[in-house]
Formats: C-alpha cells, structure tokens, sequence
C-alpha cells in the first residue's frame, strides 16, 4: 500500500497528465500553430514523461519520487517560460501569456476548433502550472521522508 506522499503524487501526477490530455484534445490554436513551434508534440512527449513517472510512483520505483520532484521542476520553467514563445506564432509574449492563463481567450476563427475557448476550459494552463507546483512542494516532503 502506497504512503500518503506517494498517494498525494500518485492524485497529482494523474491530473497534470489528464488536463494535458483536455488541453491536446480541444486547443485548437495548440494543433494549428504546431508546425511553428512544436507545442503540441512537447505536451505529447511531456504527458509521457509524467506517465512513466506515474507508473514508477504507482509501483514505488525507488527513483520516481526523486524524478517527480525534478520533473515537475523544470516542467514549472518549461511552463513559465513558454510565453516567451510567442514571437513563433506571431504574438508579443504578454500577449502569449494573457492567452495561456486565461486573461484573453479566443473562440474558434479561421479554421480553430476551440469549442470550450482556447485554452480550453480558461483555467487548463493555470491549473497545470499550480499542479506542478504542488508536486514539487509535494515532491520536497516526500524526499525529506525518505520517498
């Protein structure tokens, strides 16, 4: 039976890999600008990455709390420093930012399908950055305690 910081990882890690997944299925701006920056295939290769983690939690691989704690640091940068991508796809990065976090969604134009507005759900990149942050605080305890 897994420890309470691992079951706390365990919940975390299965919801930052489930709000990629809403994010891959229904931000269309994410699909159509692909080809300029690589974002879609990233959060692809990312969602994977926590999935291995995931597994290794699951079944208390030795090394997974440790890489959880790594990962979801430089997953925190990769996230906070992604508006400086903007320029890629034709957008200041404040602008790129205001979008990310929800401050100036879109509705679907020009061919992008965002039923729900892009980002879907308005929250969905906000509410990755606070699940990594909570993995990595989560992440600190566990390792102190010998995870």
């Amino acid at each position: 039976m897994q420890s309470k910081p691992n079951m706390t990882v365990t919940i975390l890690l299965a919801a930052s890999v489930l709000v990629g997944v809403i994010i891959l299925a229904f931000d269309g701006l994410l699909w159509v600008d692909n080809p300029k920056n690589g974002h879609a295939y990233a959060l692809i290769s990312f969602i994977a990455v926590k999935v291995l983690f995931l597994f290794g939690v699951i079944t208390d691989k030795s090394w997974a709390m440790r890489g959880v704690f790594y990962w979801a640091i430089t997953y925190l940068l990769m996230l906070l420093l992604n508006p400086l991508t903007g320029p890629a796809i034709g957008l200041s990065p404040i602008e790129f930012a205001l979008y990310l976090f929800g401050f100036m969604p879109i509705a679907s134009f020009n061919g992008v399908s965002c039923p729900f507005l892009c980002p879907p759900f308005v929250v969905s990149y906000t509410f990755l950055v606070v699940l990594q942050v909570l993995l990595v605080l989560t992440g600190v305890r566990a390792i102190r305690r010998g995870g």
